[in-house]
């Protein structure tokens, strides 16, 4: 069955209010967070109301990418859509941090389909030429969400209720909901709906002990950490193991016989570990060393991501003439040195400079995460595009989610290391210093070296950010002497 024309446009409108929502999500709720702790008292359990969100996320992308594949683009979209909603909804009237972080989990299960089958369908509707432009702009939602958010939260916080945060979601979902059933139509013949249950499983306890772990790593609890790692460990060789031999299996390792795929998510997640650390810590350094407000440096990532769609158009033009590799050799190299220029850049920087390279950062990041996808896709057979989307999607998450735990401790490691010259500065300074609100009461001969070592700290992550865009590098310049043989 094909889809109309005239409906196409309407159709991608739908997919882009289902990413939006999903995106926004996150930043909703950071706002919205100290007011729910204070009505539910559960402030102990705050990070595991992001954490499990998360966690269920990373779980259900696979799996949503093979029923995609199985019983259709639609049905797979809308089951997502509508356990977001549910999850939303029941969020929203919960009356314990218990009760918010059981229904968080079913939210992050029905967002877990909603991005890889967006690209998915995308996919469907529009040939190889366009394809890249519109998943930049499915993309750039993402970067409107991060601008949106907080001005949604708070006024939804002030003016109603925390309960909104979650309630908002409702009637933008049922939007995109009528018009995918009523517009919308799968372009591929479904085939039998067989699931690999064991490769559920094993996919869940390997991704589950892996993210598990990591958060104990946060916590300094080194003993669940390595029960964790090791519970992760055998879970991915029993899905190894499993997924050789299934008849349907949830990620065909076959697929990682192609160069092109096995590169193309290698580099979405090093390239998506770098963009994590511009996500969080920019704006993290415009109020340390900036002095600014929370609302005002957030906005330092605009203009990266208001471009990353010329970005993702870029890509569609250099990789139709050229070819993936020949893009992501300028692409990455640009990206490595914009990672060392934040590496060694004064901490005392103009606001405007920021906003001037991040251009330049929205446009290469935009180009090089938009082509990965295009080429994951372009590698494997039509009935696969869901599993190996889903890949893609799930390769950025992991890599991202590992990185917020590794970034972490790299800026605790050094500002420990950096006060051990300064006795009389306490690790808690820092601490007020990264709040603008806190930071005045703060002695005024403290405030210099206090911004020198927030600064060193800052400097280590994204030297960290630059060795992934080595490692991209080195991983694009591998496939391509492969393919040349």
């Amino acid at each position: 069955m094909e889809n109309k024309p005239k409906f196409v446009g309407i159709i991608t409108a739908a997919i882009l209010l289902s990413t939006f929502m999903s995106a926004v999500e996150g930043t909703v709720i950071s706002t919205g967070m100290p007011t729910i702790i204070g009505s539910l008292h559960g402030i102990k359990l705050m990070s595991w109301v992001f954490s499990i969100y998360m966690l269920m996320t990373a779980v259900a992308t696979p799996i949503y990418g093979k029923l995609a594949d199985l019983i259709g683009r639609k049905p797979a979209m809308l089951s997502g859509l509508i356990i977001f909603l549910f999850g939303s909804m029941m969020s929203g009237i919960s009356d314990s941090m218990g009760a918010l972080i059981f229904w968080r989990a079913i939210q992050g299960i029905g967002a877990g389909g909603i991005m890889p089958v967006a690209f998915t369908i995308l996919a469907d509707l529009y040939p190889i030429e366009k394809r890249a432009s519109v998943m930049g702009l499915n993309s750039t939602a993402w970067g409107v969400a991060s601008m949106v958010g907080p001005l949604v939260g708070g006024y939804l916080v002030q003016n109603l209720s925390w309960h909104w945060v979650f309630f908002i979601n409702v009637p933008v979902g049922l939007i995109a909901i009528g018009i995918l059933v009523f517009f919308y139509k799968d372009r591929f013949e479904r085939r039998k709906a067989t699931i690999d249950h064991p490769g559920v499983l094993w996919m869940t306890m390997f991704i589950v002990g892996l993210l598990l772990g990591l958060q104990m790593i946060s916590e300094s609890q080194w003993l669940l950490m390595i029960v964790f790692f090791i519970m992760s460990g055998i879970g991915l060789w029993l899905f190894i193991k499993r997924e050789r031999k299934a008849e349907e299996p949830l990620i065909d390792l076959a697929m990682f016989k192609s160069v092109d795929f096995t590169a193309a998510n290698a580099i979405a997640g090093l390239v998506a570990g770098f963009i994590i650390a511009y996500n969080v810590y920019l704006p993290t350094w415009m109020q340390a060393l900036g002095g600014m407000k929370p609302s005002v440096a957030g906005f330092v990532v605009t203009p990266s991501s208001v471009v990353w769609m010329f970005g993702a158009m870029i890509a569609g033009r250099v990789m139709a003439k050229h070819g993936a590799q020949y893009l992501f050799k300028f692409s990455l190299f640009i990206g490595t040195l914009y990672a060392i220029m934040l590496a060694v850049m004064p901490g005392d920087a103009p606001f405007v400079l920021f906003l001037a390279t991040g251009v330049i950062f929205g446009l290469t990041m935009g180009s090089t995460m938009t082509g990965t996808t295009v080429m994951a896709q372009q590698t494997v057979a039509p009935s696969q595009v869901g599993m190996a989307t889903s890949f893609n999607n799930l390769a950025r998450a992991m890599v991202q989610t590992m990185m917020t735990t590794v970034y972490g401790v790299v800026l605790n490691v050094s500002m420990a290391i950096a006060l051990r010259g300064h006795s009389n500065l306490k690790f808690n300074e820092l601490n007020e210093l990264i709040d603008p609100n806190t930071a005045k009461n703060l002695p005024a001969s403290h405030i210099a070296p206090l911004r020198d070592i927030m600064t060193f700290g800052l400097h280590n992550i994204f030297w960290v950010g630059a060795l992934l865009m080595i490692a991209a590098i080195a991983t694009n310049m591998w496939a391509t002497r492969q393919l040349k043989k």
